[in-house]
This record gives C-alpha cells, sequence and structure tokens, in this order.
C-alpha cells in the first residue's frame, strides 16, 4: 500500500460511521438570485459570454474543438471512454488515446472530459467524481475541454448547488488556472489547465 493509499485509507476509515451526510443549509432561493439575470434570458448565449469573459473558449461542436487543438499546437489528446464515437473526428486534426495514466501526464498536452454542469450566470463547469471519473484527465493537461449535456445548464450559482448531486467531490471550474500572487503578474496554468473550453453535447 501506498501512502497516498494509506491517507485515503484513513479517510474512508473516519467517514464509515456517518450513516448520512449533512444537510445543505436552506435558504430562500429569492435571497441570492440575480436581480440582473431574467427568467427568460438566453441561457446558452449568456453562458457562452461568462465562460469567453474567464478567458476560456467556447466551441460550436467536437469538430471546431479538434481543429483548435491542432491549431494551438496540441499533438496528442485524452478523450474519455464515453466519447469513444468522437475519436474520428479528433483523430483528423491529431492522435487520440482513451486511456490516461498518470505516468502519461507529460505527453497528452490536451484533453476532452463529461462535465457534470455548467452554470450561465458565471460561465462556470461542474465537476463531479461521478461525471468525470477522469478527474485527473481535466486538471492535469494544459488544455482541458469539458462536454456539456445541454439539459445541465444551471441558470444561477443556487440553481447548481440545490441541483448538487450526492458526490464526494465537487469542483467548479471558472476559466483557466490563473495566480497573481503577491508579485501581481498574472500567470495562467499554474494549478491546472491553462486552457480551458467547452462545447454542449446535444
Amino acid at each position: 500500500m501506498t501512502a497516498r493509499d494509506t491517507i485515503f485509507q484513513g479517510i474512508r476509515d473516519a467517514l464509515a460511521p456517518i450513516e448520512e451526510r449533512a444537510a445543505y443549509p436552506g435558504f430562500p432561493p429569492s435571497a441570492t438570485d440575480p436581480t440582473w439575470l431574467a427568467a427568460a434570458h438566453d441561457l446558452p448565449a449568456l453562458f457562452e459570454k461568462r465562460l469567453t469573459a474567464t478567458g476560456a473558449k467556447f466551441f460550436a461542436d467536437a469538430a471546431a474543438c479538434a481543429r483548435w487543438m491542432r491549431e494551438d499546437g496540441a499533438q496528442l489528446v485524452y478523450l474519455s471512454p464515453a466519447f469513444a464515437g468522437l475519436a474520428p473526428i479528433f483523430a483528423a486534426e491529431l492522435a487520440v488515446t482513451l486511456e490516461y495514466t498518470r505516468d502519461q501526464v507529460d505527453t497528452i498536452d490536451a484533453a476532452v472530459t463529461l462535465a457534470a454542469g455548467a452554470i450561465a450566470e458565471s460561465g462556470t463547469l461542474i465537476l463531479t467524481d461521478g461525471d468525470t471519473p477522469d478527474r485527473l484527465a481535466a486538471l492535469a493537461p494544459w488544455r482541458h475541454v469539458a462536454a456539456v449535456p445541454s439539459a445541465k445548464l444551471f441558470r444561477t450559482i443556487p440553481d447548481a448547488i440545490a441541483a448538487f448531486p450526492s458526490d464526494p467531490n465537487i469542483i467548479w471550474v471558472t476559466g483557466p488556472s490563473k495566480t497573481a500572487d503577491v508579485e501581481g503578474i498574472l500567470i495562467q496554468g499554474v494549478h491546472g489547465p491553462g486552457q480551458q473550453g467547452c462545447f454542449f453535447l446535444p
């Protein structure tokens, strides 16, 4: 057993006696609903606007995504096995693999994984262990693109919170990884992908 296995086993052992997860605190939706966001707002258009404002990229479809990866210099893209059917589209532009392991971290420079949802209000992508089991592939490559089921586009942050699944890890990604630290110099890609993108699934 590795040190990593020992740590995670300790966490599992500590959580085992807990029969039910604690309930999320209740709050009236009106308390956090953004007044500027009308109920009839075009959510896909708003999401695209918010997403691109964070420095991320929005693609009309998988083919546009594959072209951008090639033009951006990617050579090997990992596709989540759920997207094996998209392999021919990406293979027309660059090399494709359906496996992602730790020893490939330095060779796979782009990845496409499934997102659990997205938030129009903030341009945020939602990743979970249930929907994105290949989480390393979503966080380690320089270029990460999330494929979002169009039915999982939430209007607001409270709407997304209310729909939280019973999942041990939920990650919200709003744009490429960035840090400015104390020097005040903005650097992308320090704690995660330096290029973040998204396209909708039908």
